[in-house]
């Protein structure tokens, strides 16, 4: 039996939010995030770093009082003003002793500048040759903003680095290509009217982002946040984006929904249908299935991101935190369900069509 990968839950989502306590950039103490981890029972790690050096050892005796591990952390980048930054997000992960750190790179330089996949690849070793030598694995993440909101970009980017003999490894957040599904103005920031670009990002396709990316081994890290196609936007919140020129006060992007029905007034849209999660879900499982079925998987933790950023879950009345630990139980059921098929096709030592007619009626069966 293939043990499940490490899932964690995101810090930024670790609000217990209510009618009375909307999701705020006012998070809970380190302390008392660590204890609902630990009350959940659930998780495995927590995906968070310190800001600052006086906070390392209130993480490490949260963590070690919960029995709990920090695992991943992130930081977010603008090349030109990133080195001190990154060398300083580092040392923090170190500090309390976690493995992995992401990497989101905004799409424009310092100057404003749109960087080049080569200029990409060259970021990408930078960060990959520094963290490495104090123990850390970088991931590059596919997000909005940043050099990989077009999407064909990962895979072009993957192979310059990986002509330089060293690894790319994808943080793979597919919440940032399914909001873009069906929504004319988010595909062609992303596109610019490619119709073939933007029909791969839905997941049931068999040729999909997250295909080719899992397929090419790439995915290091799998963050799942419930997203559906042309998500509605955030109008509790709003954002801008200086790097890409939106302007100010525009309404948060909606790339977050409620993986359980709230209730009435929780969120800005009262319209809440379980079937348009249908394309997390299917995310999850290719994910779960890529892991099972590829001895050779890059695949090395998941995290559940519901955050509580502008474009994402600000403002909202919903029980953010629990919403999180509901995404958490129905991946750890999925991979149950999936390494059972998993395990029963092993020993059957079948092919899948082999598999699915084993369960058929014969004629005989029937008309007896």
């Amino acid at each position: 039996m293939k043990k499940m990968f490490p899932l964690g839950c995101a810090g930024l989502g670790i609000q217990a939010s209510s009618f009375e306590y909307p999701v705020s950039l006012n998070e809970p103490s380190i302390g008392e995030k660590f204890a609902l981890l630990k009350d959940a029972e659930v998780w495995d790690f927590l995906d968070h770093i310190p800001i600052h050096a006086n906070l390392i050892d209130d993480y490490i005796h949260a963590s070690q009082n919960s029995n709990i591990p920090i695992l991943s952390g992130y930081g977010c980048y603008v090349w030109g003003n990133h080195e001190t930054e990154f060398k300083t997000n580092i040392d923090l992960t170190a500090a309390v002793g976690a493995k992995y750190h992401n990497i989101m790179m905004a799409a424009k330089d310092i100057n404003k500048n749109y960087l080049s996949n080569e200029e990409i690849a060259q970021a990408y070793l930078y960060f990959y040759e520094y963290a490495l030598k104090k123990g850390i694995n970088i991931s590059f993440e596919n997000h909005v903003d940043n050099w990989s909101e077009d999407y064909r970009r990962v895979i072009q980017v993957a192979e310059l680095v990986q002509k330089e003999g060293v690894p790319f490894q994808l943080a793979m957040d597919y919440s940032h290509c399914i909001f873009k599904i069906e929504n004319n103005i988010e595909t062609h920031i992303s596109f610019q009217g490619d119709t073939e670009a933007i029909r791969k990002l839905d997941p049931f396709n068999s040729d999909s982002y997250a295909d080719d990316w899992l397929q090419k081994n790439l995915v290091h890290w799998g963050q799942i946040r419930p997203a559906i196609p042309n998500g509605p936007r955030n109008i509790w919140a709003s954002e801008s984006s200086p790097w890409e020129g939106f302007g100010i006060d525009r309404p948060g992007r909606g790339i977050q929904y409620p993986f359980q029905q709230p209730q009435k007034g929780e969120c800005p849209h009262d319209d809440w249908h379980a079937h348009k999660l249908a394309c997390t879900k299917e995310v999850i499982r290719k994910l779960i299935d890529s892991y099972l079925y590829n001895e050779d998987s890059n695949f090395k933790i998941m995290t559940v991101d519901n955050i509580n950023l502008w474009s994402y879950g600000l403002g909202w009345k919903y029980n953010m935190y629990q919403d999180s630990c509901s995404v958490a139980k129905y991946i750890r059921e999925i991979y149950a369900e999936r390494s059972a098929i998993y395990e029963a096709k092993q020993k059957l030592n079948a092919n899948h069509e082999q598999f699915v007619q084993q369960y058929r009626f014969n004629a005989f069966e029937i008309n007896g």
